[in-house]
């Protein structure tokens, strides 16, 4: 049985970029190397979990969706965070329909993610 899925509300932003310019002292050329790090990290990340979650392969998909979260809270990426962590909580609960049910906002939430990231005012 497959629970309703709490994603996060339109109040939640993608990017929370007031919050990651406090927390680095509105140095942007940080944000900039933290932003390049995530993209070239998170990628893969995303890819794996795809395919560990349509293979079955859930403790791949536990330990990436724990990997892809920690770096979604570190860049300040709430929503991403939120549905990586119910992936992963569903995984490690052994309910890959659950899992497999977040597919789709998991999928747009990296897109909106990814779109965000070259939209942020760096410069």
């Amino acid at each position: 049985m497959i629970k309703e899925l709490d994603l996060p509300g339109p109040e939640v932003p993608v990017i929370d970029e007031s919050r990651l310019l406090s927390e680095f002292g509105g140095d942007r050329e940080i944000l900039a190397e933290l932003r390049d790090l995530f993209l070239s990290q998170a990628p893969p990340l995303y890819a794996t979990i795809l395919e560990s979650m349509d293979g079955g392969n859930v403790p791949d998909m536990v330990k990436d969706a724990h990997s892809l979260k920690g770096a979604c809270a570190t860049y300040g990426a709430p929503r991403l965070t939120t549905v990586c962590k119910e992936i992963e909580l569903a995984g490690k609960a052994g309910d890959l329909e659950t899992a497999r049910a977040w597919r789709a906002a998991f999928v747009l939430e990296f897109a909106a993610l990814k779109e965000g990231i070259t939209n942020i005012a760096l410069g």
